[in-house]
């Protein structure tokens, strides 16, 4: 089959198989725990993300799908805009004919040495060219859509390697890697199964730098039953954070008035400053939230949610691009509770 015009952009599918993963809550987790195949709440499921590369700007655009910041049992789609750690510096290098990406390793050395990807050990990846402004359209689609119930068999749900099949088939990356994506799979797509997809394949060494997770005990009830508790504070962390999180990680947020917009600042749990910024509401709503109010779902870098009682208030990032249709979108998600509460 001919390559469209149109695919003169990358896609990189990425995969760290030994990452471990808490388990999704499902019905067969306590058999798979019986099995073997559960080790004490977690299964070794791996970690998928993708890159996108336009190749117009020249630019890394890097997506992924967890648990993070979510409410439990959700996940969402991260990017640079809702988490700033996931910025990529890397430049692409392209062959002279403009198929081929010659500084792969490269782009996967800054993202194996990124902890805020959440990958553990060996690195794999494949590459193949993609109708750009398709693919990124299908994954910030499903950054607006979230949060997305989490599971890798759940008919309206995701997770990570779903989210990496769905954008890559989405770009329209042909006819033999679209029929390896859809069907070539065993019965939910896996980290290794979206990178065997593609061509271009290679490997990048565990980084030794870091400490890798081995689940060494059952998780307690409390744990096993919801988001992330709040850590300690530590001294650069003001007394008024508030903490939200999801089952795979959480961040502090302190919020002020400032004039006519809010500012809010994101605080990793061991105090390093996340992103910080002015917001104001997209809907003219005046009302500046106080002490009184509870960060909520969805929260991050690019939006900002409180809730008081029924009352419930959305921000955007000033420098962000406006989503129009965000607040309509996400009219399902307005009652969901916040962590620790009924």
């Amino acid at each position: 089959m001919k390559v469209s015009d149109k695919n003169k952009g990358f896609v990189i599918a990425i995969a760290w198989p030994e990452t471990y993963c808490k388990q999704p809550g499902s019905w067969y987790d306590p058999l798979t725990l019986r099995m073997g195949f559960n080790r004490n709440n977690y299964y070794q499921a791996g970690h998928a993300a993708v890159v996108l590369i336009n190749p117009e700007t020249k630019k890394c655009h890097y997506f992924d799908f967890g648990r993070y910041h979510a409410p439990f049992k959700h996940g969402r789609v991260r990017s640079v805009e809702t988490d700033h750690e996931l910025r990529m510096d890397s430049i692409p290098i392209f062959s002279e004919d403009q198929k081929s990406l010659l500084n792969l390793r490269e782009i996967l050395f800054e993202l194996q040495h990124n902890k805020a990807c959440h990958g553990e050990g060996e690195l794999f990846a494949s590459y193949c060219r993609v109708d750009f402004q398709a693919a990124i359209q299908k994954a910030e689609q499903m950054q607006l859509e979230s949060p997305i119930s989490y599971g890798p068999f759940l008919i309206k749900g995701s997770n990570c390697s779903r989210f990496v099949n769905s954008v890559i088939r989405a770009g329209r990356p042909g006819l033999k890697y679209n029929f390896r994506l859809k069907f070539l799979v065993p019965l939910t797509p896996t980290p290794r199964n979206n990178v065997n997809s593609l061509n271009h394949r290679i490997s990048l060494p565990a980084n030794l730098n870091t400490s890798r997770f081995i689940p060494s005990q059952l998780l307690d009830e409390k744990s096993l039953n919801s988001a992330l508790q709040p850590p300690s504070k530590n001294g650069t962390i003001p007394d008024k954070a508030q903490w939200l999180s999801g089952e795979g990680a959480g961040s502090w947020f302190v919020f002020e008035k400032l004039n006519s917009h809010l500012k809010v600042i994101r605080y990793s749990p061991e105090g390093k400053v996340e992103c910080s910024g002015l917001f104001i509401s997209p809907n003219g709503n005046n009302t500046i939230p106080d002490e009184s109010f509870r960060i909520t779902y969805p929260s991050n870098c690019k939006e900002i949610s409180f809730r008081n009682g029924g009352l419930k208030v959305r921000f955007e990032r000033v420098n962000g691009e406006k989503r129009q249709d965000a607040s309509a979108i996400r009219q399902k998600h307005l009652v969901l509770p916040l962590p620790g509460l009924p």
